[in-house]
């Protein structure tokens, strides 16, 4: 409900107001005369206010107009004239009145009125509040995207930000993205989007894996009313609404025939027409398109067009599966791990030989796969260190019989002992938080013992 603010020099009107609107469930706060409308204004804020133009002299009103206007710019302000002044309620809208009601008006008139300048306040409230909240994610999601969080030192992450860099300055060019699937292709297409001239405007994703041709041809294209059954209104399709912006193509190598002779005319001349249209429609937009395919091959088995693939392969750019860039583990590690320790507010560290065990590892879904292991060790790790057993089998499993192969190829008995010892101690150390005393107790050995085991190993509480 809001706070009304009513000014009028005949207590009767200023008690059926309050009387009213109060009932109404409206807060009403009166006042008398200019002086105590403006110290009114002065002390509190309102929603509304509703001033009689003259009291007593035709300026009074203007003038509280004016200073609520200045003071409180949100407000609304409904002017009472009398008949036969439509040109002092003119001049009223003109210094920023909302709405005026003549003298005689009846109190349901006065209240629809009222709820209609009450739902525009409260519009434009929202929409100051949906435009703050959007320059707030755009700038959360430029630095969400910027290169720098592409991670990585290997040399094929450094060639793929030396080639970003020269591109990012380039509005139209179309660019390619291929990689196996959980790469972060996605992540790449929107650095190039968030750091390019386009980055004000629209960034837009069509999986085009997760629809069928029909669907997706819609989507894309947008379809007119009567188009097919169902379609009760014409509606835009993702190109129109990326307009200005990018828009990324994922799993492009999996789109019909049909649907690639309709992107092949866009990629050509940037125009359309909708299902259902004959009205060519033109847009200005970027396309980054990826895929898990190799596009030339697909090309060679005819399920890809050629035309379009040259069209789209203008920059190609690799994104490295994680086996292929196995240095960047522990950078991703360490990204990942201080995003969910903040996140899930856990504090919780990896050991040496956990980190090794990592990056040994085959992972067949990539950094997708990374980060979704990082997640779930962070939520259910038994304690604050991640040792190489709370990995799960199919990573702790297959880097036991790779390190059993290692040992039978190149360790002694001895030195296999030695590096389940090793593992094993570290393992009872962080349960009894580094109290030698009660891991000595616990194993049965005695504590000099330990100490000097701790010492050969070189194991310290990081």
């Amino acid at each position: 409900m809001a706070k009304i603010l009513a000014v009028d020099d005949e207590a009767s009107i200023r008690k059926a107001l309050a009387l009213s609107l109060s009932g109404d469930g409206h807060s009403v706060i009166e006042a008398d005369s200019k002086p105590t409308a403006l110290e009114r204004l002065h002390e509190q804020n309102f929603d509304l206010v509703i001033t009689d133009l003259f009291i007593p002299t035709e300026n009074d009103g203007l003038e509280i107009l004016k200073t609520c206007k200045a003071r409180q710019p949100e407000a609304m302000v409904i002017m009472i004239t009398a008949h036969g002044s439509i040109e002092r309620a003119v001049e009223a809208v003109k210094a920023g009145a909302d709405d005026f009601i003549a003298k005689g008006f009846t109190m349901e008139e006065l209240k629809l009125r009222l709820e209609k300048l009450l739902e525009q306040k409260r519009l434009r409230e929202e929409n100051r509040r949906l435009a703050e909240n959007n320059i707030r994610l755009r700038q959360e999601i430029e630095g969400r995207y910027r290169f720098e969080q592409i991670i990585g030192n290997s040399k094929a992450i450094r060639d793929l930000l030396q080639l970003l860099s020269r591109i990012v300055d380039d509005r139209d060019t179309t660019v390619l993205l291929q990689g196996e699937s959980g790469t972060g292709k996605e992540l790449v297409a929107r650095a190039i989007h968030y750091n390019g001239p386009r980055k004000d405007k629209p960034f837009v994703i069509v999986n085009c894996a997760a629809l069928p041709e029909h669907l997706l041809e819609s989507e894309l294209f947008g379809y007119e009313k009567g188009a097919f059954t169902g379609a009760l209104r014409d509606k835009p399709g993702k190109f129109e609404i990326a307009e200005g912006g990018t828009i990324f193509l994922d799993e492009i190598g999996d789109i019909s025939s049909k649907v690639q002779v309709e992107l092949l005319r866009f990629a050509q001349d940037h125009s359309f027409e909708r299902v259902g249209g004959n009205q060519p429609i033109t847009v200005d937009v970027r396309i980054v398109a990826a895929t898990n395919k190799r596009l030339d091959e697909e090309v060679k088995q005819n399920r890809f067009r050629a035309d379009l693939f040259y069209r789209l392969n203008v920059i190609p750019l690799f994104v490295p599966p994680l086996r292929e860039r196995r240095e960047d583990i522990p950078l991703l590690v360490n990204h990942f791990l201080e995003q969910f320790r903040l996140e899930k507010k856990k504090e919780i560290r990896f050991s040496p030989e956990t980190l090794t065990r990592l990056e040994k590892h085959h992972w067949p879904g990539n950094v997708r796969e990374l980060e979704n292991l990082i997640e779930r060790l962070v939520v259910t790790a038994p304690q604050a260190m991640i040792l190489p057993t709370d990995l799960p089998p199919e990573i702790f499993g297959s880097s036991e019989k790779e390190a059993f192969d290692s040992a039978m190829s190149q360790q002694s008995l001895q030195q296999a002992c030695e590096e389940f010892e090793k593992v094993f101690l570290l393992r009872h150390l962080e349960k009894h938080h580094w109290n030698i005393t009660e891991v000595a107790q616990a194993l049965g050995e005695r504590r000099d013992t330990l100490s000097r085991k701790i010492k050969r190993y070189g194991l310290k509480l990081e």
